[in-house]
């Protein structure tokens, strides 16, 4: 446990977890950490252990109601669902999430809206300290999953820019995935989440500069060693990334939707 304020502890794990006064709990790692009341910031299965327990408060943000069901959930991590498959392995959570909060309201808690790696991504600043979630990640998580996982990659970085703008204003900055540093280190790690994202814009140009490439080729290239469930995932903020950009083609070939730069 780390204490990072008099009232806030945060329980390490993946995700982090944040505890507020023994009273509010966001994005829950561990069945043990009791609170009457249980935030969300998203609806992955490894954030909402805490929409499974029996507090008074148990509250997703409405945007993220994709979630509460397996299906649902099976959807925005992967693309699609099916029958039982090895290739679902953040299948963490099988139940229905039922009995939800629909409004939550505290005046110790803003939550604030930071869209891209879902589309209701939610941070909550409580006590000076703000709970990314997973707007933003660690070094060694970006290098190990080598593209961050954003349904929306464009969105992402403008949630990532306003977390930039809020560290000036709050005591802290705590994510999901990564260390808990001091507010000057989470800054750096912001700072590092922006020219990772950036670079990554840049190589997935440059692989489409000479070649076409499926979105799936282009995660294969990206990290050579990568699972199948990777694939499914990489490709994802992949296609994201590509729509999103300038001057890139796209057509149907018979390997699949290929994408290239465009020749002048």
């Amino acid at each position: 446990m780390v204490k990072i304020t008099k009232k806030i502890n945060i329980i390490p794990g993946s995700p982090n977890t944040l505890i507020y006064d023994g009273r509010i709990v966001i994005d829950r790692n561990n069945p043990e950490i009791q609170g009457e009341v249980q935030l969300a910031t998203h609806g992955h299965a490894d954030h909402i252990s805490g929409l499974l327990s029996n507090a008074k408060v148990k509250y997703l943000p409405k945007e993220e109601y994709w979630s509460i069901t397996l299906q649902g959930r099976r959807m925005l991590t992967y693309g699609c669902t099916s029958l039982n498959s090895e290739i679902f392995s953040y299948d963490y959570v099988k139940e229905n999430l039922v009995d939800l909060t629909a409004d939550y309201k505290d005046s110790e808690v803003e939550s604030i809206k930071l869209p891209g790696h879902t589309p209701g991504h939610t941070g909550y600043i409580v006590d000076n300290v703000l709970y990314a979630g997973d707007t933003f990640f660690g070094e060694r998580v970006l290098q190990n999953f080598s593209v961050p996982f954003y349904i929306d990659f464009w969105s992402a970085l403008d949630s990532i820019q306003k977390i930039k703008e809020i560290s000036k204003s709050v005591e802290n900055v705590v994510i999901s995935h990564g260390p808990i540093f001091s507010l000057n280190k989470m800054i750096k790690l912001i700072d590092y989440n922006i020219e990772y994202n950036n670079k990554l814009v840049e190589r997935v140009k440059e692989l489409i500069s000479t070649e076409e490439m499926t979105s799936e080729e282009i995660a294969i290239r990206l990290k050579p060693d990568i699972s199948a469930t990777g694939v499914l995932l990489n490709s994802i903020t992949i296609k994201s990334m590509l729509l999103g950009l300038e001057n890139i083609e796209y057509k149907v070939t018979p390997k699949g939707l290929v994408f290239r730069k465009k020749v002048h």
